[in-house]
């Protein structure tokens, strides 16, 4: 069975692009000199990296920094930020996801100001320090070869930042942008906890928000803010691990998207349970309903991840003749499951076990290996399924 690394970042007090670099720094599983050497190859100057301890109420952590050594930067677009990072010697992997976190940056300030994307200048967001802590994020992860993240709920913040836009109320409008479709809150701290980077990594990178998934901690890291406040001002890193085949995180957080068709060719639905699945949709499902007018219809349901719903939205919107869809948010609980093959008089058949706290409670024979047998011995289905899952419970509970 292969294990899975997980990447869980508790925002109690916010996140930002250097609180980010500075808790995955502090998990003492990599270091500042692998980072140095992979971002030389940007070839970008005039700057170097700081890395130290630090206390924050009483909590060590790692304070990141990106030390300006006195040069002038040019201001940059979008375009000229991909370009940096499409010539750089990183990996192609670490290229997509940083070429994603920045559009999605520039998106949210097009949107904020409506300016055209490919004219939106970064202002304060566009210098190095930026790209350094969206490159040194994604380099770090892939160093720490880990397979997913998730967040918990955003610490915001309130009251009012200076920007170069003037005074901005916080969450600054960039960020509030970034953060559609979040769970944020915010405990009344009178800071910007949250910058348009650090929000632009957690939404990009995050699968999904919520409580720390189950797992073996393998190492935890405390990235530091730059203030000292009366709370631990942290970004709490835990890298985790735990057996891959569960279907999802348990007590993880989901979003069901719901919406009722009555005017559509049922041609269709086939299309779009193809494209929604292939946008991340965990699961799709349609039931026959009765309508207004006592019209017969279609209740389509989608359950995804927080970070899929947006382009599942549009799926919906593109595809259907709906004019609206419903948003509920809940936790779905899920067992834990690894398959196991288990001899029968007929021959080898795989079983998916699923586990409740550690105990075995679920066994299930995978269909196509029944079917396949049944064929071949000319026996019915339902007796192979018998018997293989009389195999899985006795072997597991012997």
């Amino acid at each position: 069975m292969t294990t899975e690394r997980i990447l869980y970042f508790h925002c109690f007090s916010g996140a930002s692009g250097d609180m980010v670099i500075g808790s995955l720094l502090d998990t003492a599983l990599t270091d500042l000199s692998y980072l140095e050497s992979e971002l030389n190859t940007l070839g970008m100057t005039g700057y170097e990296l700081e890395a130290k301890k630090i206390l924050r109420a009483g909590i060590s952590g790692t304070g990141f920094k990106v030390v300006d050594k006195g040069s002038t930067q040019p201001m940059r677009t979008l375009s000229d930020l991909l370009r940096i990072v499409e010539d750089s010697g990183v990996s192609h992997g670490v290229k997509e996801k940083a070429s994603e976190v920045l559009t999605n940056l520039a998106r949210a300030e097009s949107r904020v100001h409506q300016i055209p994307l490919d004219e939106v200048h970064f202002h304060e967001i566009g210098a190095v320090d930026t790209v350094v802590d969206i490159l040194g994020t994604l380099i770090l992860l892939d160093k720490l070869s880990i397979d997913r993240v998730v967040s918990s709920p955003i610490n915001t913040g309130t009251g009012f930042v200076e920007c170069s836009h003037g005074k901005l109320p916080v969450p600054a409008p960039a960020t509030m942008e970034l953060l559609r479709g979040v769970p944020v809150y915010s405990s009344g701290v009178q800071h910007e906890l949250v910058t348009p980077t650090g929000a632009a990594l957690l939404t990009t990178l995050s699968s999904s928000f919520g409580e720390m998934p189950g797992g073996k901690i393998v190492s935890t890291g405390y990235g530091a803010g730059q203030r000292d406040m009366e709370h631990p001002n942290l970004l709490r890193a835990v890298i985790l691990e735990r057996d891959e085949g569960s279907i999802a995180l348990p007590g993880e957080e989901m979003i069901s998207l719901e919406t009722n068709i009555d005017d559509m060719n049922p041609e269709v639905y086939s299309h779009l349970m193809d494209l929604l699945f292939s946008e991340g949709a965990l699961d799709v499902t349609l039931t026959p309903i009765h309508m207004k007018k006592n019209r017969p219809g279609t209740g389509l349901t989608v359950l995804c991840h927080t970070a899929q719903m947006d382009p599942l939205v549009d799926i919906i919107f593109k595809e259907t003749s709906t004019f609206g869809v419903r948003v509920f948010r809940g936790q779905r609980f899920c067992l834990e499951r690894e398959i196991k093959k288990v001899n029968t008089p007929y021959g080898d058949v795989n079983v998916k076990v699923g586990f409740w706290k550690g105990v075995p409670v679920t066994f299930s024979p995978e269909y196509e290996d029944c079917s396949r047998l049944a064929r071949e011995k000319d026996i019915p289905v339902k007796i192979i399924y018998r018997d293989a899952r009389q195999s899985a419970e006795v072997l597991y509970r012997r």
